[in-house]
């Protein structure tokens, strides 16, 4: 019917689907022809087409529907033209549960409401489909103030709620994903149990690469194509994207290995698109990464064990090398007529910890008596082997020699270098020479220091001197490094101490307090026998435990004259 309402073709004028309304047999309908309709009418038929925004109005008991340009795209493409003029109900009719008490609250109550992205099953383009909308009716009133219309002013939110949950699906998923899992259906549990609540897959499934078979699913049951596409996935590994289906096959991320096979299929109420595409790849991917990266982490994980494991039983071996080393150089001291010397040595805590302290006691041919005591720089195998060197070294200078004890450091030192035992044979020393002293019960000691912690004498009356001077240089830092000898005489009843740093030097207090520390507990010990006086310096310097290496070499003149000087 040709509408020549002069209002109606003004109003319709600008817009597409007023231009299609004035096709409308409205006469046949019950607002009759336009050029009857009443003035509220009107002015809510001049307001729709007048706005791009999108508009809905529905007039008289049968509710029926105009509406602009704007609105039209929410119609899709099953109820656009068909929908201008014919009754809301029935234009809605899927959708009138939901929709429909919020027309009746307001055509009798006259008050306005607001739904914000309110979900909606809607069949507008052939199929049912999940959408979203917020959109507020407003009443439309006669000229006697009766509300006989309503007003939908919307805005579909579909895109804007459904990316807002897919984006929270992946933060869930990712969420779930476990660090460590034992086998491929212990990974793919907490990752179902996520996928199982998101509204946009219907069915998840883990494939195992071995016999193409399901490890675990959840949702619907597979398509009568699913197989296919995984096997067609294994064979070339890469990704399938078929329309509603992402298969997705998970590299070992070594060489053309593949660890599984994931199977993503969404629903059916959302249309498949590029968006929808693009979610499941980024989902599968983020997935497959996932055990990627778990698989990687404890392939690590069990390399870092058998090194670690293999590193303990080097160090054990190392450990029993160092130590059967050890013990084979710090042999019992020599019996002598006219010294009582004691020797004592004392590991570490760490029983692994071992160090490169030593102690020697010898007589030389001219019947002196020889003393040493080092340390070197290092607590492995390395540091042992490079003591027994520097031990079998001094030992045989100073029996050969004769010679004073700076002189026998000199030779170690000229030694360490032809030798080249490099820095491995860093220590500290001290040698001392034993000697009587004018024929009489007096002895005269000659010693030297290669940076090594002073001598320590409790003299017969039970005072302590603590024989402070210039050290010299570490062995094996400086062969042309000049050394000097220094006197002390020790009378009957005298006991010469000579010590290892880790009787002495702790992190919390300077070595100065500590020496002075330890003179004090050596003070008053002069009755007491030679071992009485290591377990007294033990205790009152460590306690029950040293966190270093110990060794202790103890002298006392017993006044009998078997050596000549």
């Amino acid at each position: 019917m040709d509408v020549t309402a002069a209002w109606f073709e003004e109003a319709t004028a600008d817009s597409a689907v007023g231009r299609e309304a004035r096709d409308v047999a409205w006469d046949a309908t019950p607002l009759g022809p336009p050029e009857s309709w009443p003035d509220p009418l009107r002015h809510a038929v001049r307001l729709c087409f007048s706005t791009r925004f999108p508009v809905m109005l529905v007039w008289g008991p049968d509710l029926t529907l105009l509406y602009n340009d704007g609105y039209r795209e929410m119609l899709g493409t099953k109820k656009h033209p068909a929908a201008l003029g014919s009754p809301a109900r029935a234009v809605w009719d899927e959708i009138w549960d939901e929709v429909g008490p919020l027309f009746d609250t307001v055509l009798s109550v006259g008050r306005p409401t607001l739904s914000r992205d309110m979900r909606l099953m809607m069949n507008r383009n052939g199929y049912e489909e999940e959408t979203y909308f917020t959109f507020s009716l407003s009443p439309l009133r006669d000229d006697d103030g009766r509300v006989v219309g309503v007003l939908d002013i919307a805005t579909e939110t579909t895109y804007e709620a459904v990316n807002q949950r897919r984006l929270a699906a992946l933060g869930e998923v990712h969420a779930a994903l476990p660090m460590t899992f034992t086998d491929l259906r212990s990974f793919a549990l907490p990752v179902m149990a996520v996928l199982a609540q998101s509204a946009d897959i219907t069915r998840a499934a883990f494939y195992d690469v071995e016999g193409v078979r399901v490890v675990l699913d959840t949702g619907g049951a597979p398509e009568p194509g699913e197989e296919a596409l995984v096997r067609r996935a294994l064979e070339t590994g890469l990704r399938e994207v078929v329309p509603g289906t992402v298969v997705k096959p998970v590299r070992s991320g070594q060489g053309k290995g593949l660890l599984a096979v994931l199977v993503l299929r969404g629903t059916s109420v959302r249309p498949w698109d590029a968006d929808y595409a693009r979610f499941l790849v980024v989902l599968s991917t983020t997935i497959a990464a996932a055990l990627r990266d778990a698989v990687r982490r404890r392939l690590n994980d069990e390399a870092l064990r058998r090194r670690a494991l293999r590193s303990e039983e080097e160090r054990n071996r190392a450990t029993e090398v160092s130590l059967a080393l050890q013990q084979a150089v710090l042999s019992e001291p020599p019996e002598l007529d006219d010294l009582e010397v004691e020797v004592h040595y004392r590991p570490a805590a760490a029983e692994r910890d071992i160090g490169g302290d030593w102690y020697d006691a010898f007589a030389t041919q001219d019947g002196a008596t020889t003393l040493v005591i080092g340390d070197v720089i290092g607590h492995d195998l390395a540091a042992a082997v490079a003591m027994g060197q520097l031990r079998a070294l001094v030992r045989a200078i100073g029996y050969d020699s004769q010679g004073t004890p700076a002189s026998v450091l000199e030779r170690a030192d000229a030694a360490i270098d032809g030798l080249a035992l490099g820095t491995a044979a860093t220590a500290t020393a001290l040698v001392a020479r034993v000697e009587q002293a004018g024929g009489g019960a007096l002895r005269r000691v000659r010693w030297s220091s290669a940076g090594h912690p002073p001598p320590i004498v409790v003299r017969a009356d039970g005072s302590c001197e603590v024989l402070r001077v210039r050290n010299d240089l570490l062995l094996g830092m400086d062969p042309a490094a000049p050394r000097r000898d220094h006197v002390v005489d020790l009378g009957p009843g005298d006991t010469l101490v000579l010590y290892t740093d880790g009787l002495v030097e702790t992190r919390h207090s300077a070595l100065h307090d500590r020496l002075d520390r330890l003179a004090e507990v050596l003070a008053g010990t002069h009755d007491a026998g030679l071992e009485t006086m290591v377990d007294t310096a033990l205790s009152g310097m460590l306690g029950t435990t040293a966190d270093d290496d110990v060794a202790i070499v103890m002298v006392r003149p017993t006044g009998v004259h078997g050596h000549a000087g």
